[in-house]
């Protein structure tokens, strides 16, 4: 089992997303191209971008906007909506702030498999928090069996928040490849501490131990190793 802390990078072009994937320290984790988190103000706003022969994860942690791409209506989104672009061929989106408003989001992105046969496609998922469990989380499906979202890709995701003192044991699987990466608070992953705007990046492991206190929040991604 490997589990590596590895802290996000802000870069100098663009002081709006803190990336954990790539880094200086951490270039390549393929089939993972990108991991980072945004803020966007009506003031300073992430342009929109294009993306070729990937799968697209955006979460919505904070705050109101709207999802726009170039073929439909914009999208009003709000904390816990997830959506899942699969653009075989070029695509582009972007997320924009409401009126007044700072939103915040979570994004993965990770290569298609190379000759797999897949359409472009949009999904689109209110994700709600499930009852609080015994460990002390409160678990959110974002993608996989227990969502409507499929993944061509297999990726699984959720984001999980500790409402007090607890260890939450989660399955990874050998043959995975996990990020979790902190949205808030510290704590630790196994034995290796960890705190906001970090990641743990985890390989050949049936699971995992998150711990943490009240305000702990993660979002957890799996993903079938590359080849």
């Amino acid at each position: 089992m490997s589990i590596r802390v590895v802290a996000g990078e802000i870069s100098a072009t663009d002081v709006t997303t803190r990336a954990v994937l790539p880094n200086t320290t951490q270039p390549k984790w393929p089939p993972y191209v990108l991991v980072a988190e945004t803020i966007a103000t009506p003031r300073r706003r992430f342009p929109a971008h294009r993306h070729t022969g990937v799968e697209v994860l955006s979460y919505i942690v904070e705050g109101q906007g709207t999802y726009e791409n170039a073929t439909d209506p914009p999208q009003p989104v709000g904390a816990g909506t997830v959506h899942l672009l699969t653009a075989a061929t070029t695509l582009a989106h972007v997320i924009n702030p409401g009126k007044g408003q700072t939103i915040r989001w979570f994004a993965v992105v990770v290569d298609l498999a190379s000759g797999q046969l897949t359409q472009n496609a949009l999904q689109r998922y209110d994700s709600k928090e499930l009852p609080p469990a015994a460990d002390g989380t409160v678990t959110r499906a974002l993608v996989g069996p227990t969502t409507p979202i499929r993944s061509a890709t297999g990726m699984e995701a959720g984001a999980i928040s500790f409402v007090g003192d607890g260890t939450s044991f989660r399955k990874i699987g050998h043959g995975t490849l996990a990020v979790c990466y902190v949205l808030s608070g510290r704590g630790r992953i196994d034995s290796d501490p960890i705190e906001m705007g970090e990641a743990a990046l985890v390989q050949d492991a049936a699971g995992v131990a998150i711990a943490g206190g009240a305000g702990f929040r993660v979002v957890l991604v799996k993903m079938p190793r590359a080849g």
